[in-house]
């Protein structure tokens, strides 16, 4: 009868850690295989993505490659022709404070195709704590207008290669005054 207790005992301890053994290789299989794969809404375009549809501007400016148009953080990024401080002299020397008291930043992206022409034009406004606001429309516009006015851009170069690149220029505006212009 002893012998009947001892072999039942060791038969559920084995059973018990076979179970809790399948378990956990279970989970770590669920958890590296399939926890992570989106079921749904699969982003199927880059965190960058400028759609055509909806873009600002030139409804005609085409890419050189649309299925290549990489970020602006390259080696030899897309620049203003002009240079930084020729961007920033253009800007200021077109932009008008009309007594406006928005604060915040100003993004406007867009695409640089491989011609160093701008197009597909995207505006973001913040308030100074990146939260999402509303800027005066006329404030907006002038600023889309000057952007829409730099026309001449060297082109990202990738390899030897000019290549389509997303750009940005951001502007920090505290009253109405821009008081930076990035990158």
């Amino acid at each position: 009868m002893k012998k009947k207790k001892v072999i039942k005992i060791v038969g559920w301890f084995a059973l018990s850690s076979l179970v809790i053994t399948l378990s956990v290789i279970g989970y770590i299989y669920y958890f590296t295989k399939y926890k992570f794969i989106p079921s749904e809404n699969v982003f199927t375009e880059s965190v960058a993505y400028i759609d055509r549809a909806t873009a600002l501007g030139d409804p005609n400016f085409r890419a050189c490659d649309e299925e290549h148009i990489y970020d602006y953080y390259n080696p030899q990024r897309a620049t203003y022709s002009k240079g930084k401080n020729g961007l920033r002299d253009f800007i200021m020397s077109h932009y008008e404070n009309r007594a406006y008291t928005d604060s915040g930043y100003l993004n406007i992206r867009f695409v640089v195709n491989c011609n160093g022409e701008a197009g597909r034009y995207v505006i973001h406004e913040n308030n100074l704590n990146l939260e999402p606001i509303v800027f005066s429309e006329d404030l907006v516009n002038q600023l889309y207008d000057i952007t829409t006015q730099l026309k001449r851009w060297n082109p990202n170069v990738i390899r030897e290669e000019k290549r389509d690149s997303y750009m940005y220029i951001s502007y920090r505006i505290e009253n109405g005054e821009i008081t930076e212009i990035l990158p």
